[in-house]
Parts: C-alpha cells; structure tokens; sequence
C-alpha cells in the first residue's frame, strides 16, 4: 500500500475510528482512502480510550488545517455531541457508525462486488463477497451493509487455530516449509481440511452468481499457492496493510459524495497464484 504524502488543505480526510479487543485507534485516510503517513491515535483499550484518540487526531489535523468530512466508527456513549462541539476541526464532518464485521475487511480488499470474493484466515476466518440484494442459504451469513449492499459470507472458524497451531509445530521458515510441502502432508491437514471448507463455501457463493476471483488476505505467498491449488481458482494476493479501516473510508467517501462508487478506487493487489489443478466438485 502507498502511504499517502499529499498534504492539501483542499481535499477531503476520513477519520477511522478501530475499537479492537484490546486497544483502540484513530487513523486518518486522504481522498483516495490512502492512510496518511503520521496521523494516528493508539490507547489501550479503556473507558475514554475513543475519545482520547479522536481529541489527539483533532489536535494532528487541527494543525496541518486538514478538513476531516467524515468520522466512522464505534464509540458507544464515550463521544457526545458536547465532546464534538471542542472539536473545531470536525465541524461539518459526517459521523458514521462502524461497519458490520467483516464488510470493512471485504471492501477495504477491494471486495466491492460479487464479481470477487475475499478470503481470510485470522481471528475471525471467512470467506465472503458484497452483493446488491439479500441472501438466504444454509451455511451463510447475510449482513446489510448500507441500502444497496449486503455482505454474505461463510465462517472457517477452525480455518486461523489450525494455521497458528502449525506455524508453532515447525522450525525455520512457515513459507518455505509449505512450498515444499507435499499434497498430504500430515502438519498441514487441519489446514486443509479448513481449506475444503472454503472451497464448500465458495460454491455456495458462486451459486448466487459470485464470480470465480478470489482475493486473499494472506501473507504467505505459498500458502496462497497451496489454496488456490485446493480451491480449484485464480487467488489473487491483497497488498492493503489496513484493509478494515481502508474499507471504512472508503465507504465513508461515497456516502459523503466525494467518489461516485467504491470501484473508482482500486485496493492493491499483488501476484495472482493460478491453480496447478482443477477441482471437479464431487
């Protein structure tokens, strides 16, 4: 991801509120929902954790007279009209609730449309793809996004303890012991039996007309290899660092007017990994 070096005064800025398990953060996207370099607010997670951020991001943008047109995320009761009202630089600005789990992460991948699908593995392990109706089939989720988007999507829950647990099962390199790695190896299957899952969930998306992109939230090139292998499908490598909170601006921009459609602004992308295989569903 290019970190934003713009410093105009003229162009709009988004600020993110991320409220995480553990800590809270403010961080400041330009007009093209680039995180600008030097504009973030980190706290410990505690009860005026979110305000503390966006009163220290006020000060940062108060200083370099930046016009923030929007703030997004979940503050609870911690940020009142009475704290906006200290808060000169925010004057004007549109307040937004956070974005249901999952959609920042989707948008901000540049998963804007079921033409792509985005596929993560972490905390919280999915598969999933923005649609502009609602869904219902067993097996997936379906969350409105805004009045023209809802996201759907599968949950590999074993998918994130299956992949730490191998990593603290080998020695040396994760990425070089999976591009060695044979078909079955016996490490690896907990992963791969997760990865059958998303391959299950896959088909499921592709019967409501998802397209056959798959963009990976991954930072293992061969992992991604061995995925794309498994599913059958072109896996294409995110490069966005902060895909959720990308997403959130992103949206934020079109809802305020200053991009027509989140597809004027491309997420980053880097090698598409095609499969060595093709998978027959069974």
């Amino acid at each position: 991801m290019v970190l934003s070096t713009r410093l105009s005064t003229a162009d709009v800025y988004i600020v993110i509120l991320d409220v995480a398990a553990d800590g809270v953060r403010a961080l400041l996207f330009d007009s093209e929902a680039r995180r600008v370099e030097g504009f973030a607010a980190r706290l410990p997670k505690r009860a005026d954790a979110a305000a503390d951020c966006l009163d220290e991001m006020h000060r940062l943008v108060e200083a370099a007279g930046f016009r923030v047109a929007a703030v997004v995320g979940r503050a609870e009761n911690e940020v009142t009209a009475e704290d906006r009202s200290y808060w000169p630089a925010f004057a004007g600005a549109a307040w937004f609730p956070a974005l249901p789990e999952g959609a920042g992460l989707m948008l901000g991948s540049g998963c804007v449309g079921r033409e792509t699908c985005a596929l993560v593995i972490g905390e919280n392990s999915m598969l999933g793809t923005v649609v502009d109706r609602p869904v219902e089939a067993e097996g997936l989720a379906c969350v409105q996004i805004d009045e023209k988007r809802w996201l759907v999507s599968g949950a590999v829950a074993e998918a994130g303890p299956a992949y730490s647990s191998f990593k603290h099962s080998i020695k040396g390199s994760v990425e070089r012991y999976v591009e060695n790695a044979a078909t079955d190896d016996p490490l690896l299957t907990p992963l791969d039996s997760a990865v059958r899952r998303f391959r299950e969930i896959y088909e499921m998306l592709a019967g409501h007309g998802a397209a056959p992109v798959v963009i990976a939230l991954l930072k293992s090139p061969a992992l991604s290899q061995r995925i794309a292998d498994a599913m059958g499908v072109p896996v294409t490598l995110s490069t966005e660092t902060e895909a959720v909170c990308r997403g959130s601006a992103l949206w934020a921009l079109e809802r305020i007017g200053a991009i027509e459609d989140l597809r004027v602004v491309a997420a980053s992308m880097g090698a598409v990994f095609e499969p060595k295989t093709v998978v027959h569903s069974e």
